[in-house]
């Protein structure tokens, strides 16, 4: 998949001011936001290659968990998006949903890092 430069920011983050989002998250918590997050979608991509339904809904679970730091509302809703295809066992429904939020996810990972902050292991 490629992924959009920083200068082209998604749909969903659109308006959104990460800088000042930025300001009232901890360097430890962005910090194991990007550890975290990083892990759970590299786990969702593997799981949905490999058609594990039960796997989707466990990354797509913590994901929407994570993504509630973030006022970037789309996010939560694909991963529900995910978790529900999961559910239903029809992983394709959710294939949209998955690449929207790898897609968004991904700039997200790389403004917090052009911002200072780094994954560190937990």
């Amino acid at each position: 998949m490629i992924m959009p430069g920083l200068d082209s920011v998604p749909a969903e983050c659109r308006g959104v001011d990460f800088d000042k989002a930025a300001l009232r998250l901890p360097a430890k918590v962005g910090a194991l936001f990007l550890a975290a997050g990083e892990q759970r979608l590299r786990e969702l991509d593997q799981a949905m290659a490999a058609g594990n339904a039960a796997a989707v809904m466990d990354a797509a679970h913590s994901l929407a968990s994570l993504t509630g730091l973030l006022p970037v509302q789309a996010l939560a809703s694909y991963a529900r998006e995910i978790y529900a295809a999961g559910e239903q066992g029809d992983l394709p429904s959710g294939g949209h949903a998955h690449e929207r939020l790898s897609l968004v996810l991904g700039w997200i990972f790389e403004k917090l890092r052009s911002m200072g902050y780094e994954a560190n292991a937990q």
